[in-house]
């Protein structure tokens, strides 16, 4: 069937969308599949795209330099992570395997088509006296301050994404059963439990800034113009909080690390991490077991009972 690539990627987006994918998948598929557009031309037939073609894009891609920063930090161009660059090819495979199933290509492209390999980044946790400077630097006396509290809250104490936190609605939070109800990606719904610390923030939070029938919105997380928080909202918040308390390396999601790498330390099974975090399969959640391995091997050897007495022996 001949058709052009502009046309197939339309198509594609209509599908994804039919199969009930969330706006921000259909956009990453978008926003990927466009640099390839542009790389062999909208007009281009579909028929005339070969492995060579795609190795080539592959190339262009890795060379491919990406502004990086924000408006309080200036843009530089630094090539490509080896981690960004896997990202636009899965998106890439995902519409190479769309077209063969549909019968718009007769080769299996993305079978010969691989991955690039991805540089594997060590997982980074906070300690637990950065987890309380953290804590120490919002307010809970102020509208804000509690709001942020109960945000940082859900995201180290429930293994929260950005997202599921911005997406929260009032009434997904079971207060007097000690749950939230998430909704992960794929549209994937879960319940997660509360610990006693986030419970008495949010109830604060919901009893005294956040009553439910004040408002039109039913997101839990407002900003001061009693709007939706955004993902940028988010974003410019972990940028003051990182200037507040000097954690270079805080972000969002190495809060979700921070829980679930604690959250084995202290006991925890990694088939109930598994389902509070959402992760499809065990694989995704072994990295932090092995962590967690990490550190009890290290605990050991300082708290050892022979290599004590060894010690003490030689002093």
């Amino acid at each position: 069937m001949n058709i052009t690539l502009e046309s197939a990627i339309q198509q594609f987006l209509i599908d994804q969308e039919l199969k009930g994918n969330t706006k921000k998948t259909i956009s990453f598929y978008n926003h990927n599949l466009g640099y390839f557009s542009r790389f062999f031309g909208k007009e281009r037939s579909i028929e005339e795209i070969n492995l060579n073609d795609l190795n080539q894009y592959l190339l262009m891609m890795k060379n491919k330099p990406k502004l990086q920063g924000h408006r309080f930090k200036p843009k530089v161009e630094k090539p490509i992570s080896s981690v960004t660059l896997q990202t636009y090819m899965r998106a890439l495979r995902g519409f190479l395997g769309w077209m063969y199933k549909e019968g718009y290509i007769k080769e299996n492209l993305q079978e010969k088509f691989k991955l690039p390999k991805a540089a594997k980044k060590a997982v980074e946790i906070l300690s637990d006296e950065e987890i309380e400077k953290l804590i120490g630097s919002m307010n809970p006396k102020t509208e804000m301050g509690l709001r942020n509290l109960c945000i940082v809250a859900l995201m180290i104490d429930c293994g929260l994404r950005r997202n599921e936190v911005i997406e929260l609605n009032y009434d997904n939070v079971h207060i007097s059963q000690g749950v939230i109800k998430v909704m992960g990606k794929g549209q994937k719904e879960r319940i997660v439990p509360l610990g006693l610390q986030t419970k008495k923030f949010l109830l604060k939070y919901m009893n005294g800034y956040r009553p439910m029938p004040i408002f039109e919105t039913k997101r839990l997380f407002l900003d001061k113009e009693c709007k939706p928080m955004s993902e940028n909202a988010v974003k410019m918040l972990f940028v003051r909080l990182k200037k507040k308390t000097k954690i270079d390396r805080l972000h969002p999601h190495i809060l979700r690390h921070t829980f679930a790498t604690k959250y084995l330390m202290n006991g925890g099974d990694i088939f109930s991490l598994q389902q509070i975090l959402g992760h499809t399969s065990l694989e995704m959640v072994r990295k932090y077991s092995h962590l967690a391995s990490a550190y009890v091997i290290h605990t050991h050897k300082k708290f050892s009972p022979l290599d004590n007495i060894a010690k003490k022996k030689y002093q």
